[in-house]
């Protein structure tokens, strides 16, 4: 239970992160504001990227 709860605060603060960029930023790796809006909607107990 332990490292669900540490693996949930750290897509957390990815998710914290990536929402800070910009569009350019976002675009210089790779990914699109709806990636972002998407990833902050997946919220259910599963990371967002493979661990």
């Amino acid at each position: 239970m332990l490292a669900w709860i540490r693996q949930w605060r750290e897509n957390r603060r990815a998710w914290r992160q990536l929402a800070a960029m910009s569009e350019r930023e976002l675009q210089d790796i790779g990914i699109c504001r709806v990636d972002v809006v998407d990833h902050g909607r997946y919220d259910k107990g599963r990371p967002y990227w493979p661990p």
